[in-house]
């Protein structure tokens, strides 16, 4: 898929939370829905990302499960309500922040690894776990 040039995104890392920096160009459809906030008793999340939408289409694409932190540099309440209001009031521009986690990997960026490990020495026993690992990552299951 091709990139759409006049957008693009930043990562910042702080710890184990990751900070996605979008600026989104050409106006709405933006390519993706939001869930939750305040009025729902739940965290304002991205809740779909439209495929080859303009989202998608970032560098360091937005995420189902993205935490909505900002829209055009206002720090958000964490109301559903403001939010549709800041990105329904983008004309051409819609600035972004999200945070994620950082395991937080898209399914693609995933690597399905099993592991034996010796469940008794004197039986020759082993025990198999699978774990999913990111590529140049090591991860143990405990």
């Amino acid at each position: 898929m091709e990139r759409n040039c006049s957008s693009f995104s930043t990562v910042l890392h702080r710890g184990r939370l990751i900070y996605v920096e979008a600026r989104l160009q050409g106006g709405a459809p933006w390519g993706f829905t939001l869930k939750g906030g305040l009025e729902h008793g739940e965290t304002l999340i991205i809740s779909k990302v439209e495929e080859g939408g303009k989202a998608d289409l970032l560098e360091h694409p937005l995420q189902v499960g993205d935490q909505v932190v900002n829209i055009n540099e206002v720090e958000l309440s964490g109301s559903r309500q403001e939010a549709i209001s800041l990105v329904k009031g983008s004309y051409k521009t819609l600035r972004l922040t999200v945070c994620r986690h950082a395991l937080a990997l898209k399914d693609k960026e995933r690597v399905s690894s099993s592991v034996f490990l010796p469940l008794s020495a004197e039986r020759n026993q082993l025990s198999v776990i699978s774990i999913m690992v990111a590529a140049g990552t090591w991860l143990t299951p405990w």
